[in-house]
Parts: C-alpha cells; sequence; structure tokens
C-alpha cells in the first residue's frame, strides 16, 4: 500500500471528466436505443459535467434494457483506461464483473489516494474488496482536511457496523466542515430521509457513543437507506 501520509494542506486531485477522444462502437444516435440509454450516453460520453457535479438524474442505470445495459457496460468498459471518474463509478453502480481486472490494474497502477478512492468504490461495488474498507480506515487519519471532506460520504457505503463506529470517529474531527457533515449524516441515518431542520446536534451523539442499541438500530437503519 502505498504511504499516504503527507502535507496537510493537500491538493486533493481534479477527478473532473475532460475532453477526450472515446472508443466507441455503436451508433448513439440509432432509433432502437431507447431514450434512457441515450440519456446515459449522453452523460457519460458527451457532456459529463453535471454527472460528476452529482446533478443529473440517474434514472437511466434503471431505466435501460437488459440488451442496453450489456451496451453501456461494454461502452464503459472499454474506456476504462482514460481513467476518469465517472467512467469507473458507471462500472461499479452497472455492476460489470467483467471490468474488475482493468479495475484492480488502475488500482495498482495509481498512488494518488483520491483516484484509489474512487477506483476502490467501484471494486467494492462488485465484489466487496475488503482493500476498499482499507482504504477508509487510512482516510480516517489522513492529515488532510481536504482528503477527508472530500471523501467523507463514501465512509457510509460499507453499510455497517464499521461506518457507524467511524462516523462517531468523525464526530471528533479536526476539520470544522467533517463535524458537521457528520451531525447531518447521523441525522439522515437516524431520520431516514432528509430533513430541513436537523433533530439531533453534535453534543447528542457524542452521548451516544458508547450506546449499543443505539449504533445498532443505525446500523440497520443504514442498510436500509439508499442514498
Amino acid at each position: 500500500m502505498t504511504n499516504i501520509f503527507g502535507n496537510k494542506k493537500e491538493k486533493v486531485e481534479q477527478t473532473s471528466p475532460t475532453s477526450t477522444e472515446y472508443f466507441i462502437d455503436i451508433d448513439p444516435n440509432s432509433n432502437s436505443l431507447s431514450k434512457a440509454f441515450k440519456d446515459f450516453y449522453q452523460n457519460h460520453f458527451v457532456d459529463a459535467f453535471g454527472l460528476s457535479r452529482g446533478d443529473v438524474d440517474t434514472y437511466f442505470y434503471n431505466a435501460m434494457t437488459t440488451e442496453e445495459k450489456e451496451i453501456a457496460k461494454r461502452l464503459i468498459r472499454q474506456n476504462l483506461k482514460l481513467r476518469q471518474a465517472h467512467l469507473f463509478k458507471a462500472a461499479g453502480i452497472l455492476n460489470d464483473v467483467e471490468a474488475l481486472p482493468i479495475l484492480y490494474e488502475q488500482l495498482n497502477g495509481n498512488s494518488d489516494l483520491s483516484w484509489r478512492f474512487t477506483i476502490g468504490q467501484a471494486i467494492w461495488r462488485l465484489n466487496r474488496d475488503e482493500i476498499y474498507t482499507d482504504l477508509l480506515r487510512q482516510l480516517k487519519e489522513h492529515p488532510s482536511d481536504t482528503m477527508r471532506e472530500a471523501h467523507f460520504d463514501q465512509v457510509t457505503d460499507l453499510k455497517n457496523a464499521e461506518s457507524i463506529e467511524m462516523l462517531f470517529d468523525y464526530l471528533n474531527d479536526e476539520s470544522r466542515l467533517v463535524k458537521s457533515m457528520t451531525v447531518r449524516k447521523l441525522n439522515f441515518i437516524s431520520a431516514g430521509q432528509h430533513q430541513q431542520k436537523q433533530e439531533f446536534d453534535r453534543a447528542y451523539f457524542l452521548g451516544k457513543q458508547t450506546d449499543k442499541k443505539f449504533k445498532n438500530e443505525l446500523v440497520e437503519n443504514l442498510k436500509n437507506l439508499t442514498e
């Protein structure tokens, strides 16, 4: 594992998609393709900036036909070596196990922690490789506030007791933003939905640090949440 410790002001590498030439072996304008597939194509291979910012309705992942999903997997897979964050994420969301050899190659060939988190997340979605859990454990100890802030939301990917324990640890993080995001995340898990006004504050959750029953309830809620 690459040494991840460094300057506290470490800059997180930009993973936004850039203009590039993709390898496409279909006619994306074919009348045989559904609107869902065309929306998938538009947001991954034409203009991916909305997708990278989280501003796009990703309904298309579920709305594409079975045949279209296979085409989508192939298109993503044959462009993974271009190293674009939205493509790595799509491989995991589409459950493309055939992409695993390429994902591991990319993971092992990247020393940048931000990229390893993005690739590791896709691998985790496909086969629950503990390497992703190890990355999240290391993130908690990383000296860069920016790094912890950038990848904070991935902590709940594990959807288990360790996710909850990590969140309680983050209540004491040096970053005010991380502490704020932690309180918001714990409120979300507690309520099972986003709320305009948070019901509980940081002090409330700090008082629950040794409450096993409460933590077990959070674990069960987390397992059932779709964020």
